[in-house]
């Protein structure tokens, strides 16, 4: 029995150790992948006003982060760029964790026009690098936040890349 026992927790172990795979996201015309190895850890529909994603690079040491969110609506960016930084000066998790914003700049996600502002920020010690993408599109105000620790950018490269390809607004 004890040998039983110790083979379903092995399984158990193995199995829930493996890889998610790729997972395409698909609501109101916005699509993207989730490439192996990365999750969908968070979704909500915000009151049909807009929509919020998050996905995650699986692992334990693992940072990569990015979240895609839009309002059905076309708002001044300027304000949904001020939105985005006071909420995260505002958040416990970077109160006191050194979060600097650089200057905004135009620049691209995929094949979109977009003004990002870079920033970074030390969590439990580790330093880390962002950037978030602002722009409009089909009648939606758009921001994708990128995160990841500085020690996993060559990790997380082909992740950020894969998803970044795959992101359609319809």
């Amino acid at each position: 029995m004890k040998n039983l026992l110790v083979l379903i927790f092995i399984i158990f172990a193995c199995y829930s150790c493996q890889e998610t795979t790729q997972t395409k996201f698909e609501i109101d015309g916005v699509s993207l992948v989730s490439p192996k190895g990365w999750k969908i850890t968070d979704e909500e529909n915000l009151d049909d006003q807009g929509y919020y994603l998050s996905i995650e690079k699986e692992g334990l040491n693992s940072s990569g982060l990015i979240t895609l969110s839009w309002i059905n609506s076309e708002l001044d960016l300027n304000d949904w760029i001020n939105i985005h930084k006071d909420e995260m000066k505002n958040n416990i998790v970077y109160e006191n964790a050194n979060l600097i914003f650089g200057e905004e700049s135009k620049n691209k996600f995929n094949d979109l026009n977009t003004t990002s502002i870079k920033f970074t920020v030390s969590l439990l010690g580790l330093k880390h690098e962002g950037i978030i993408h602002f722009f409009h599109e089909k009648e939606k105000t758009f921001s994708i936040f990128m995160q990841e620790a500085i020690e996993d950018k060559v990790k997380n490269k082909d992740g950020f890349e894969f998803i970044e390809k795959s992101f359609k607004v319809e």
